[in-house]
């Protein structure tokens, strides 16, 4: 089964925000809008009755002033028109008197001729002709005073409000936006301080414990890290206890051993001296596994770092089997290196090139690094591939012996890395990166 792809914290931040606001900025105008809707109308409606208030009166006096008297007398067609209001209204009010016949008696010059609504109607109406109507009775004859705006009006007066309102919600939600952004990334920036953070934590130097956090919901988690970082130093100070108390107590016996094995080479028959020498080599051997262990202890430890001569160093180590091919001693440059380390790391090298068939290395010296190439039969490229990607993992699974391990080890407690490779004698070339800060 395939491991899931990690969602993206800061992706669906930002998703759930888009959305938010795409919603905000459709759903809240809409409701502003259908509020104003209802508001304006009603203001407008309040309008209309007011002025039809303030009409009444003066249209019956204008209508007993103005309309003919008389059974013979006769309006003009569409009635007689007045502007009580002189020019301050214009085409968008209108008023009407009209008789109990449904005939205009009086008009404003703004109105139809005919009657603003074709059937007689009390209150509030829309006229098909586009005016929105009020109708109040007038006098004691049947009149009705029919106070009219038009629709035309309520149409831009709501159309403006709902422009400024949609413009205003759209700055508003703009700034939100821009400041939500800003503070989600501020927030996010804190996660990835506390990453970095633990990727420089050392769970055994007390000196580099964890910064403290900022935000609270993020002490758990250093907590968590906290804890896990002093179990895992406990656990590590054990095996390195357990590893030089193990390599101490070897060490003198195998020391013992080597020099009983000399002193029997020296005495025994020529027949079983051959025996004794593979003895005293797989002695020999298993002395540089136990130097092995004490510098995997040694490794974690503070480093004594000098300028290595390194063409002397390696003079004072032969490998019985293994020709070295040293480099010039005025050629070769200083590394600044652990001695101890760098020593027992290329006692591992060499045996591990001597146990996979090489018979001759080469060592190269440059600025801060070593290379040591061999002419064994070297790696197919995909095992040197899959070794190489365990050494930068720092997984060991596959490794088969302490060699590369602790060499790798050495180079990471100076810095640097071990990197594996072709070499140019045909076998496998192996550089020890050890970087001077």
């Amino acid at each position: 089964m395939g491991t899931a792809t990690p969602l993206s914290i800061r992706r669906r931040m930002l998703a759930a925000l888009l959305w938010c606001s795409v919603l905000l900025g459709v759903v809240a105008p809409a409701m502003v809008v259908l509020t104003i809707r209802h508001e304006i109308n009603e203001l407008l409606d309040d309008t209309l009755r007011a002025s039809a208030q303030a009409l009444s009166g003066v249209v019956q006096t204008m209508a007993e002033a103005r309309l003919p008297r008389g059974d013979g007398a006769a309006l003009p067609p569409g009635g007689v028109t007045v502007n009580p209001t002189g020019d301050y209204v214009r085409g968008r009010f209108a008023w009407q008197l009209v008789g109990a016949d449904g005939e205009v008696l009086l008009h404003s010059p703004q109105a139809p001729a005919a009657p603003l609504l074709a059937q007689r109607a009390l209150g509030f109406a829309d006229a098909d002709s586009g005016w929105r109507v009020l109708g109040v009775a007038s006098g004691t004859q049947g009149q009705v005073l029919y106070v009219a705006q038009t629709l035309d009006e309520r149409t831009e007066a709501l159309s403006e409000a709902a422009l400024n309102t949609l413009l205003s919600t759209l700055a508003v939600w703009a700034v939100c936006v821009v400041a939500l952004t800003r503070r989600m990334r501020t927030e996010l920036v804190q996660i990835s301080r506390l990453v970095e953070d633990v990727q420089r934590h050392d769970p055994l130097d007390p000196t580099r414990a964890l910064q403290p956090v900022t935000r609270l919901e993020l002490q758990p988690i250093r907590e968590a890290i906290d804890d896990l970082g002093a179990r895992l130093a406990v656990r590590v100070r054990n095996e390195r206890a357990f590893t030089a108390h193990a390599a101490h107590a070897l060490r003198t016996p195998l020391a013992g051993m080597d020099a009983q094995l000399a002193v029997a080479l020296r005495e025994c028959a020529p027949a079983q001296q051959l025996r004794l020498q593979r003895v005293r080599e797989a002695a020999s051997r298993f002395a540089r596994v136990v130097s092995a262990l004490l510098t995997l202890f040694r490794s974690g430890a503070e480093l004594h770092r000098q300028a290595v001569d390194v063409p002397g160093l390696l003079a004072r180590m032969p490998v019985a089997g293994l020709v070295i091919d040293l480099p010039r001693a005025d050629a070769a440059p200083h590394l600044h290196a652990d001695p101890d380390l760098l020593a027992a790391a290329l006692a591992n090298l060499f045996d591990n090139a001597l146990r996979h068939g090489a018979r001759r290395v080469c060592v190269t010296v440059q600025q801060d690094r070593l290379l040591l190439d061999d002419d064994g039969p070297g790696l197919p490229a995909e095992r040197l591939q899959t070794l190489q990607t365990a050494l930068d993992r720092e997984d060991y699974a596959d490794f088969t012996g302490l060699g590369l391990i602790l060499s790798d080890l050495v180079a990471r407690a100076h810095g640097g890395r071990l990197q594996l490779g072709h070499g140019a004698l045909g076998g496998l070339r192996a550089v020890l990166w050890l970087p001077a800060d």
